[in-house]
C-alpha cells in the first residue's frame, strides 16, 4: 500500500493549498450595466490574494466573502476560498464551497481537483476517484489529477489501475520523470523491491540527478543488504548536492550501523557545518563515542547538547548511560532521575536506573523504581521484564515469577515476558514447564529464534532428540544468522552427536561473535579435549574462568583432568 506520508504529500502539496488558482477567464459575473460591482469584485479578489501571500488568512476569508456577496456563483472565488478553509483544516466548509462551485460551473476542473482532495481527506475514496477522473475528462493535460488518482488507487491496493494511470501520465507528459517516480514508489511502498528498483533505474536513465529517485534507490540497496551500492548512491547524490541533508544523514547512519565510526562522525560533522543546531547529528556523535568507550568525549558531546537544550531528554539519557558504563553510578543515578515523567524516554530511563541499583547491590531500590513506573505505565512490558530480571539476578526466583505473571496478566501474548518466564523456570529446576512455555511462544510466533534455540539446546543438554534439536536450532539460525549463542547451541548438538570437527568449526564461529562468553569457551574446551588438543583446551578453560564462569570449580576440575597423565 502506498504510504500515507506520500499520499498526503500528494494531496496537500502537489496541487494543494500552497498555490492559488489562476483565473482562466473574466472574474465575476456581475449583471450588465454594473461595472462598479465588477470592479469591486476584482478589488476584493486582489486584496484576498495579498492577504494569502502575507498568511493573513482570516482577512483573506473576509475579502473573498465580500467578493462572493457580489458574485456568489464565481467558481474561482468559491474554489479559492475553499482552499483556504482546507489549509486551516476546516474540511466541511471547504467541501460545501467546492460543491457549490461545481453546481455553478460543471466544467471547471480546479473545483473537481479540490473536491477530490476533500473527499479523500474524509476517507470517501470512491467519490474522490470520480472527481479526479472528471478532471482528466475536462483537461487531459492536468498532471496533478493523474498523480492523485494513482495514489488513491495504490492506497486501495488497486495496483494495476494505479500503474495504468501513471503510464497514461507518461504519455501525456513524456519528458516529465514524475510519473515514473510515483509508479516506482507504489512498488516500493508495497515492498516489491525488484520492480521498484527497475523503474527507478529507468527514471535515472532519463534524469540522472533526480535526487528523490536516488534516495529511494539507495534505500532499496540498504533493505536488500547491498550496503556498498547504497554508499555509492549516497556519495553520488552528495557529489552533485553536498548540502543534501537526507543523503548525508543516511550515509552517516549507514556507516554507524557498520561500525565505521570515524566515517560516520565525518558525515555528522558535515551536517553540523550545514546547521550548527543539528542536535540529532551531535547526539549520534556522542553515541558513537560512547560505543567506542571514549567516555570523556561522549560526556562532552552530551553536556554540550544539554547546554543548547536543557530539556533534550535523549541527551540526558545517554549522558546517564555513559556515566553508568564509566562505573560512576552516582552520576548515572542523578542524571536518570532528571528525566521528566512526561518524556517518552522516562520508562526506558526507569529501567536503566533500576539496573544501576542492581549493579550496586541494591535490588530493593531498583524494584521500588520499577514498581512506581509500572503504576504509571501498566502496559509497558519492559518494566515487568526488568523487575523480573532484578529479582532473578538476586536469586529471588519466586518474586521474579510474580513480576512476570503480573506483566502477562496485562499482556498475555508478550513473547519476551514468556521467554524470561521460561528461563526463570529453568533456573528453578522446572525444565519441562520451561519447555512448555517455550512451545507456547512458538504457538504465538513460530519464528521466534530464542524459543527454538532454547528447546533445541535443552535437548542437546539432555542428549535426547538430537535430530529434532539440530532441526530447531538450524531454523533459529536461519532467522538470526549472526547470533553467536545460537551457533554455540548448534556446535553443542554436533558435539553430542559425536561430530567433533563440525562442532569445532561451529563453535569457533560462535566465539568470533561472542568472544567473552564463558559457557561457549567451556564448550570449545570440551571439543578440544575430544580432539586431543590439550593446549587449546587449557586455553579455552582458562578464559572461561577469566570471564567469570558461574561454576569455576567445574572448570578447574576439567583443567586438572587434562593435566593428569
Amino acid at each position: 500500500m502506498i504510504s500515507m506520508r506520500l499520499l498526503f504529500c500528494l494531496l496537500f502539496v502537489i496541487s494543494g493549498c500552497t498555490q492559488t488558482l489562476t483565473p482562466s477567464g473574466p472574474l465575476g459575473s456581475a449583471p450588465p450595466g454594473a461595472p462598479s460591482a465588477r470592479a469591486q469584485v476584482y478589488y476584493e479578489y486582489m486584496a484576498a490574494q495579498r492577504y494569502v501571500n502575507e498568511k493573513q488568512f482570516d482577512k483573506a476569508i473576509e475579502a473573498y466573502e465580500k467578493a462572493l456577496q457580489i458574485d456568489p456563483r464565481s467558481p474561482i472565488l468559491l474554489t479559492e476560498l475553499a482552499l483556504i478553509y482546507l489549509r486551516q483544516g476546516n474540511i466541511d466548509s471547504a467541501l460545501k464551497l467546492a460543491e457549490q462551485s461545481i453546481q455553478s460551473a460543471p466544467d471547471y476542473a480546479p473545483s473537481y481537483l479540490l473536491l477530490g482532495q476533500l473527499y479523500a481527506s474524509k476517507g470517501q475514496i470512491g467519490p474522490a476517484i470520480e472527481a479526479y477522473r472528471r478532471v482528466i475528462e475536462i483537461n487531459p493535460a492536468e498532471e496533478d489529477a493523474y498523480l492523485l488518482l494513482g495514489a488513491l488507487y495504490a492506497q486501495e491496493k488497486r495496483v494495476d489501475e494505479a500503474v495504468e494511470i501513471f503510464d497514461q501520465l507518461k504519455e501525456v507528459v513524456p519528458d516529465n520523470p514524475i510519473s515514473l517516480y510515483y509508479k516506482a514508489r507504489i512498488f516500493l511502498d508495497m515492498k516489491y523491491y525488484g520492480q521498484a528498483e527497475q523503474i527507478f533505474r529507468e527514471l535515472l536513465a532519463v534524469e540522472p540527478r533526480f535526487e528523490n529517485g536516488l534516495l529511494d534507490l539507495a534505500y532499496i540497496f540498504e533493505v536488500t543488504d547491498r550496503p556498498r551500492e547504497a554508499e555509492k548512491t549516497y556519495v553520488r547524490i552528495l557529489s552533485g548536492n553536498p548540502a543534501s541533508v537526507q543523503a548525508r544523514t543516511r550515509l552517516g547512519n549507514l556507516y554507524m550501523r557498520e561500525g565505521r565510526a570515524e566515517d560516520a562522525i565525518r558525515q555528522f560533522n558535515q551536517l553540523l557545518k550545514i546547521n550548527r543546531k543539528d542536535l540529532e547529528s551531535q547526539l549520534k556523535i556522542g553515541i558513537i563515542r560512547l560505543q567506542q568507550k571514549n567516555y570523556e568525549d561522549a560526556i562532552s558531546e552530551f553536556t554540550g547538547l544539554l547546554k543548547e537544550d536543557p530539556r533534550y531528554d535523549q541527551a540526558l539519557y545517554y549522558l546517564a548511560t555513559t556515566y553508568e558504563e564509566k562505573l560512576d553510578y552516582e552520576q548515572a543515578i542523578r542524571n536518570f532521575r532528571l528525566i521528566s515523567q512526561a518524556s517518552p524516554m522516562w520508562n526506558a530511563a526507569q529501567s536503566r536506573l533500576a539496573m544501576v541499583f542492581a549493579k550496586i547491590k541494591d535490588p530493593a531500590s531498583g524494584a521500588k523504581v520499577l514498581n512506581e513506573a509500572i503504576a504509571k505505565s501498566p502496559d509497558v512490558s519492559d518494566l515487568y521484564l526488568y523487575l523480573a530480571i532484578i529479582y532473578e539476578e538476586a536469586n529471588q526466583y519466586q518474586e521474579s515469577m510474580k513480576a512476570l505473571d503480573r506483566g502477562l496478566e496485562k499482556l498475555p501474548n508478550d513473547t519476551e515476558l514468556l521467554f524470561r518466564k521460561g528461563i526463570v523456570m529453568d533456573k528453578m529446576g522446572k525444565k519441562e514447564e520451561a519447555v512448555e512455555t517455550m512451545r507456547r511462544i512458538l504457538a504465538i510466533d513460530p519464528k521466534n529464534a530464542n524459543a527454538l534455540n532454547y528447546i533445541g539446546y535443552c535437548y542437546a543438554e539432555m542428549g535426547t532428540n538430537l535430530a529434532s534439536a539440530k532441526e530447531m536450532i538450524t531454523q533459529a539460525l536461519d532467522i538470526s544468522p549472526d547470533d553467536g549463542y545460537i551457533m554455540d547451541s548448534l556446535g553443542w548438538v554436533y558435539f553430542k552427536m559425536g561430530k567433533h570437527k563440525k562442532a569445532l568449526d561451529t563453535l569457533l564461529e560462535a566465539i568470533k561473535r561472542v568472544p567473552d562468553d564463558p559457557v561457549i569457551l567451556e564448550h570449545l574446551g570440551d571439543v578440544y579435549v575430544e580432539l586431543g588438543r590439550k593446549a587449546k583446551a587449557t586455553e579455552a578453560y582458562q578464559k572461561a574462568i577469566q570471564y567469570n564462569h558461574s561454576e569455576p570449580g567445574k572448570i578447574k576440575a576439567k583443567l586438572d583432568a587434562i593435566k593428569l597423565p
